[in-house]
């Protein structure tokens, strides 16, 4: 069992993470870094995590649930299809201009395989429940029917993709409504019934 500073220690550096990552960048930041930034020293950083990698897992996996009931507070009284477009805009301002969505969907993918499968792991219980809004919206007449699984692709896909090009814009924030509208239109247009 941990002690109460070993556990103060893990969610000091999970938070010091988050702002050296959104400061310098993942790719930039160093366990190096990363342990001078929490004020420990660079070889106790592997007492805490394995790699700068694993920390990012636990990053994600601490974040996942506050940012599910963010991306989904005030939509179950809507109808599948108001939900899923009003996720897929969020989705697309959350990729485009969050640095932790930054990182997720430009840098898990050059990452190991490992690593990649425990982040998908962390984003199961996301992915579910955009499975399970469309898996309503065709029950109740609002999408087409096709395996939940390439529905669900391509929706990621699509978020992804707009993620890029408003990352590709010189001031992404003041482009977000724009390209999220546009995307969020395109894939529901998709989907529609």
């Amino acid at each position: 069992m941990e002690t109460a500073k070993k556990v103060r220690t893990r969610a000091r550096l999970i938070e010091t993470a988050a702002k050296v990552f959104e400061r310098i960048g993942y790719t930039g930041a160093t366990h190096a870094d990363l342990a001078a930034a929490a004020g420990i020293g660079r070889t106790t950083f592997y007492e805490y995590y394995e790699s700068k990698e694993d920390l990012l897992v636990h990053l994600v996996e601490s974040q996942i649930p506050e940012l599910s009931e963010e991306l989904f507070a005030g939509l179950e009284d809507l109808a599948p299809f108001q939900q899923m477009s009003e996720l897929v805009v969020r989705m697309i301002q959350f990729v485009g201009t969050d640095a932790l969505g930054l990182i997720l969907h430009t840098e898990v993918p050059r990452l190991h395989e490992d690593v990649q499968r425990r982040m998908a792991a962390a984003h199961a219980p996301l992915s579910r429940r955009f499975v399970a809004i469309y898996e309503a919206g065709v029950e109740s007449g609002d999408f087409v029917s096709m395996d939940s699984m390439l529905a669900a692709r391509l929706i990621y896909e699509s978020i992804m993709t707009a993620g890029r090009v408003l990352k590709s814009t010189p001031d992404p924030k003041q482009h977000v409504h724009r390209i999220a509208e546009a995307a969020a239109g395109f894939v529901m247009r998709g989907f529609a019934a």
